[in-house]
């Protein structure tokens, strides 16, 4: 990026030179503001830093001057001042200053031009729900969108535009205000707010020529994210619609972030399945649902038989092998609605929903001969299955569930492994 540096201070050009050089740009220094202008209308320039005080001129007046150049009007200009006034900060603020920052903190005032040069660069992607049932107004937003390589579906009709809504599809709705048809730009707003509450997810920008404030004030309790008034100017559209969209895809992506450290939390590494605080927050609420509504719930614990051998014999990376496998063939032989957990070292654990105890032996005696048939890195291996389950009508701690299920896997264990205990009265305790 070119920024144009205009000031006096040679030690200051130098340490701009510096750090502007570093950070990857290309630094354009003059000392006054005539060669500012002349650099302007000489070469492409992305962001101008000028002081207040000049040889030949003020900062404030360069500005005023540069904004009547053509091309110009769109380049953040800074000015640097040493001084706190806000008469100087109204006159220059008229003169077009984008921002007025001290120049006394070189490095401050670097990482405050990074901000500008960021927002910039910023790639603005997505796709765009537009509604203006103006052509003229519409070819001038079609322009200005399509330039920030924006996808634009545009409809003239607020009941075309909500036919064809999908929160999954866009990033952005822009709708006029007032639009002829069944469906006002307000009943449209409207819709997508019953439809999608939440105003980051789902962003709107209003357009319209409303002058009266409490009418806008009114499209912000209706739902609208922000407001542009006709006629309406390019780089405002820019401005607008970048923070809308970047900020609904930050927020995307800390959503996303923050359900992948969950799933992290919850799940074991080594064989996919949930991990023991899943299993916390899971069965518990599990239980007290099949309670609460009466249905069947059944657990199966999984005890790997002579897993201490394989890793004693073929050392640890083998038996993770074994688990793996073993927990890929759980996720491939459980219903959406059930919860399969790596209990302890070799022990896993299914949580079978709306299945009686009939149902989950026959389910664990399909997952026994299963597992005996997998055949791990060319192992035979086998596993000890014991099947529990809430009896009808009874309330039960989830813990007498496990209870059960292990009593019936040292059971299984006693009379030869590799089989499946159903637990009944005797296995409670």
């Amino acid at each position: 990026m070119n920024i144009l540096v205009v000031d006096h201070s040679k030690v200051f050009r130098a340490i701009w030179r510096r750090m502007a050089s570093a950070a990857g740009h290309e630094p354009i220094m003059v000392t006054d503001g005539g060669d500012g202008l002349d650099t302007l209308r000489n070469r492409p320039v992305d962001l101008v830093c000028v002081a207040l005080t000049l040889a030949d001129m003020t900062g404030i007046e360069f500005c005023r001057q540069a904004r009547a150049m053509r091309g110009v009007g769109r380049i953040p200009i800074l000015l640097m001042t040493s001084t706190e006034d806000k008469t100087i900060s109204h006159a220059a603020f008229e003169a077009g200053v984008t921002d007025i920052h001290p120049r006394t903190d070189v490095e401050h005032l670097f990482r405050h031009v990074q901000r500008y040069v960021e927002g910039a660069i910023r790639a603005c992607s997505g796709r765009v729900l537009y509604v203006e049932d103006s052509n003229t107004v519409a070819a001038m937003m079609l322009g200005v969108l399509g330039e920030m390589n924006l996808e634009v579906d545009h409809y003239a009709s607020a009941s075309e535009a909500w036919d064809a809504f999908d929160p999954e599809r866009y990033d952005l709705v822009i709708s006029d205000i007032l639009l002829e048809g069944e469906m006002s730009g307000t009943g449209l707003v409207r819709a997508i707010r019953a439809a999608c509450p939440d105003h980051m997810r789902m962003p709107i920008l209003a357009i319209s020529g409303i002058e009266d404030k409490q009418r806008r004030i009114e499209l912000f309790h209706l739902g609208i994210n922000d407001f542009i008034s006709k006629p309406v100017l390019g780089e405002e559209v820019r401005a607008r619609v970048t923070h809308l969209i970047t900020s609904r895809q930050l927020i995307a992506q800390v959503e996303d972030q923050r359900r992948h450290l969950y799933e992290l939390a919850m799940t074991d590494q080594l064989t996919g399945l949930y991990n023991r605080n899943a299993l916390d927050e899971f069965a518990g609420r599990a239980l007290a649902e099949a309670e609460r509504h009466d249905f069947p719930l059944s657990t199966v614990l999984i005890d790997i038989d002579h897993f201490k051998t394989i890793n004693d014999e073929h050392g640890h990376l083998v038996g993770d092998e074994v688990l793996a496998a073993i927990g890929e063939l759980l996720l491939d032989n459980t219903r959406t609605e059930d919860f399969a957990v790596r209990f302890g070292g070799e022990e896993l654990l299914l949580i079978l929903t709306h299945c009686d105890l009939a149902g989950a032996a026959a389910h664990a005696e399909r997952i026994r001969t299963m597992i005996a048939e997998l055949h791990p890195h060319g192992l035979d291996v086998t596993a000890s299955l014991g099947v529990a389950a809430r009896p009808a009508g009874a309330t039960v701690a989830f813990e007498r569930l496990l209870r059960n299920a292990d009593a019936a896997v040292y059971t299984a264990k006693d009379n030869g492994r590799d089989r499946v205990v159903t637990a009944g009265p005797e296995h409670a305790r």
